[in-house]
């Protein structure tokens, strides 16, 4: 029974010495300007030298995401594609029935343990509550006496789980580590703004779309005015929004010859609904409208001690129209010249990092302009620096077959309506055959995430392929299938 998590190198070229010079004199500079980047001193003991073989509490405390939806609570569960056989999970929400059983049976992801403390006010205060629910207190710190965890794995390394981890470690006098940055850090590694300025340091200006951090809705407007004429779209960005949920589409033809104050009041009612408030950091960056697509680089950031960072896949990311919310990815097929150029630049940036005291996963969102995949250029549009709805999948397919490259797949959430008629157990009845089962080696798709299937009538799934890049219209079909279901009068639907 192992806890490490799978981690499987698919980097076509290592950093040069120079290259690893570079990063350290980039990373050496930023802790002289941003002395704030340090680790607290409360939480040094908390920092891994070396991440061994143990247990984690896996815990997706989603408070650090700017301008959440409601609905990002439905995300916790995700994270039970990356707790390992013997971890703990925590989730504000009792685990759906029948998907525990499920990843241990069907998937041979192994057995969990799932805690539900009590919510407090904020129900996305997850780390907060599996403290003040006495009964997961006494839990976890029982646990931690008896070398039943020894580190927290969070989503993203936020305050709220070091300070769980620091607790944890007083009441029971042993030693509770964070697999994931120190809060500044983590800030930073998702601040879209710091993330711009840290590109065009170390790669130049052409390597992001035209931009500009600003920090008041007047200067917003300035910029506006600014990009109108030769962007067809620019976007207004929350620096640490998730999933392209802060972001405000504007098109050039509504700005192009107004006045400022008309542009501010435009852009005052747009962002009205994401919850912005006066002072508050906003990025404003051309909205790039003749795209190829929109890569992103998977990486694992190790502990110094135990190497450099690793890029484990490229793939290509699913978008929606406008606001660029993320809706799934498959492979990224790329020339050999546009996959080296990715790969140096994000194993520089991710060594940035590491320097930094950056732990756990990362990810690299990208663009690539031109007129075709040849002649493309890369852009970095911003660094991820938590778990995600690429690196989830892609940890769950090195799971089950060891390397994801070795089982072509892609993945992608589903819209069914009236889906969330069903209950998890018959939606398993219905496809059973078609599911994926580990013990058979049989079966063509994964599901996970079911929370969201019973409130938004989604279903979020791996699609596995014969080939990459194969048109075998799975999606659509699973989707057909569901849907006749739904329609039937058979009872396969019934709740009771």
């Amino acid at each position: 029974m192992s806890h490490l998590i799978p981690v499987v190198p698919h980097q076509c070229c290592s950093l040069s010495p120079s290259e690893l010079d570079s990063a350290k004199l980039t990373a050496e500079r930023l802790r002289r300007e941003k002395p704030e980047l340090g680790v607290d001193p409360l939480f040094r003991n908390l920092v891994p030298h070396e991440i061994v073989d143990a247990p984690a509490l896996h815990i997706d405390d989603l408070t650090s995401i700017q301008n959440p939806d409601s609905s990002i609570i439905l995300f916790q569960e995700r994270a039970r594609l990356r707790a390992m056989d013997g971890d703990v999970l925590a989730t504000s929400l009792t685990p759906v029935e029948g998907y525990e059983s499920y990843c241990r049976d069907s998937l041979g992801m192994g057995c969990v343990v799932w805690v539900t403390p009590k919510p407090l006010n904020d129900p996305l205060e997850l780390a907060g509550a599996c403290w003040e629910d006495r009964r997961v207190r006494r839990e976890l710190v029982r646990r931690v006496r008896q070398d039943g965890l020894r580190y927290i794995h969070p989503h993203m390394g936020s305050k709220a789980a070091w300070e769980l981890a620091l607790l944890l470690s007083q009441a029971s006098h042993r030693s509770v580590e964070v697999i994931g940055p120190p809060p500044s850090v983590t800030q930073f590694a998702n601040d879209k703004g710091e993330f711009s300025k840290l590109v065009t340091a170390m790669f130049g200006s052409g390597a992001i779309p035209a931009s500009a951090v600003v920090w008041n809705k007047a200067t917003a407007a300035k910029r506006l005015k600014e990009l109108d004429s030769f962007a067809q779209f620019i976007a207004v960005k929350l620096p640490s929004a998730a999933g392209g949920t802060g972001n405000v589409l504007i098109s050039t033809s509504e700005i192009r010859d107004r006045t400022l104050q008309r542009i501010e009041e435009i852009l005052d009612d747009r962002l009205r609904h994401l919850k912005y408030e006066v002072g508050d950091e906003l990025l404003v960056t051309q909205w790039v409208d003749n795209l190829i697509g929109s890569p992103s680089a998977q990486i694992w950031i190790p502990t110094r001690s135990q190497g450099l960072p690793i890029l484990e896949g490229l793939f290509m990311q699913n978008v929606s129209p406008g606001q660029g919310c993320f809706l799934g990815f498959g492979p990224a097929q790329l020339t050999d010249e546009l996959k080296e150029t990715i790969t140096r630049r994000c194993l520089q940036l991710a060594r940035v990092y590491q320097l930094l005291g950056y732990v756990g996963r990362c990810s690299l969102d990208m663009l690539l302009v031109g007129p075709n995949l040849q002649e493309a250029k890369m852009e970095f549009i911003e660094c991820n620096g938590r778990w995600g709805g690429t690196s989830l999948p892609m940890t769950a397919m090195n799971r089950m077959f060891s390397d994801w490259r070795s089982r072509p797949f892609s993945a992608r959430t589903l819209k069914v309506d009236g889906l969330c008629q069903m209950t998890f157990p018959n939606l398993l009845r219905l496809l059973e055959g078609q599911l994926y089962q580990k013990k058979l080696n049989s079966g063509k798709f994964v599901l996970f995430n079911p929370r969201r299937t019973l409130v938004h009538s989604e279903v979020s799934v791996i699609a596995l392929h014969q080939h990459w890049n194969s048109d075998d219209n799975a999606f659509e079909n699973l989707e057909q299938t569901i849907l006749a279901a739904l329609e039937s009068s058979d009872g396969v639907i019934s709740r009771a």
